[in-house]
């Protein structure tokens, strides 16, 4: 988190154009945006900063309309969904081509397959590891011993001991697996939990009667699972090992249009008057 603004002002801070507020959204976010990318996408480090940059100028546009969508409630509640929304912006750019051919790609039926009678927690397992992150990374995420961890894999060793045997978080089947992940996004029911209270779930702050019913849902509903593997996801931060500099920062403020009068502003902007 930056150490000048908090997330509560950066975005509304963004949305009204401040320079100063973008470039502490850039500073906290560029590091989970490419690492977002570079587990689900095949991408050279310059392919990713290119989709990021795209991303920063949809989230820009219009007066920041697709950033208003988002929720500013929460710093955990908006991570899922700017890491839904990098996907969805990810996913016109990839082609099955991209995608290994061995093992062959899990399907909704397959997937389904894999999940059905395992305990929660190795439902997380399965889903996390198909998504591209290797064991080690697993456990930090899941907060499990590696036996924990172990049980959970027992069912994928058969078809995708690739997948279980990898050492670096990168998915094979980017193209495949972002496809799924929308799919479960796409399926949200009535009954599903909304994201707030997953997020009460994770932190302990639910009762038994709020959690149990919510536990028990979740193991037989792909969005939910898809919701809660993706906050685990955020709240443990694996990219906080990357960092953004100054530099990085100020060729990303280019493309994203902000007041007059806020400091030096790009050649790009002056040109047009922004």
């Amino acid at each position: 988190m930056s150490s000048v603004l908090t997330f509560h002002k950066i975005l509304p801070g963004c949305e009204a154009g401040n320079i100063e507020a973008w470039k502490a959204f850039l500073a906290d976010y560029t590091p989970m945006a490419l690492h977002c990318l570079g587990v689900y996408s095949p991408w050279t480090p310059e392919e990713r900063w290119d989709c990021w940059r795209a991303a920063l100028r949809s989230l820009s546009a219009n007066e920041c309309g697709k950033l208003k969508e988002f929720s500013h409630q929460s710093e955990r509640e908006f991570l899922v969904e700017l890491r839904a929304f990098l996907q969805d912006s990810a996913a016109p750019r990839l082609e099955h081509a991209h995608d290994a051919a061995e093992p062959p790609a899990p399907t909704l039926q397959t997937l389904d397959e894999l999940l059905v009678g395992l305990p929660l927690v190795h439902q997380e397992v399965v889903f996390l590891t198909l998504a591209g992150y290797s064991q080690a990374t697993l456990e930090k995420i899941l907060r499990i011993t590696p036996a924990v961890a172990g049980d959970g894999l027992t069912r994928l060793r058969a078809g995708y001991a690739r997948v279980v045997e990898r050492n670096e978080d990168r998915c094979l089947w980017p193209s495949v697996w972002i496809g799924i992940c929308q799919a479960a996004r796409a399926g949200q029911t009535k009954d599903c939990t909304p994201l707030r209270q997953l997020i009460r779930i994770l932190d302990g702050q639910a009762s038994w009667y709020e959690k149990t019913p919510a536990d028990e849902h979740r193991a037989k509903c792909r969005h939910c699972l898809e919701r809660w593997t993706s906050l685990l996801e955020v709240s443990m931060r694996p990219w906080t090992r990357l960092r953004t500099t100054s530099d990085n920062i100020e060729g990303l403020l280019v493309d994203i249009p902000v007041k007059t009068g806020q400091g030096n502003r790009s050649l790009v902007n002056r040109l047009f008057g922004r």
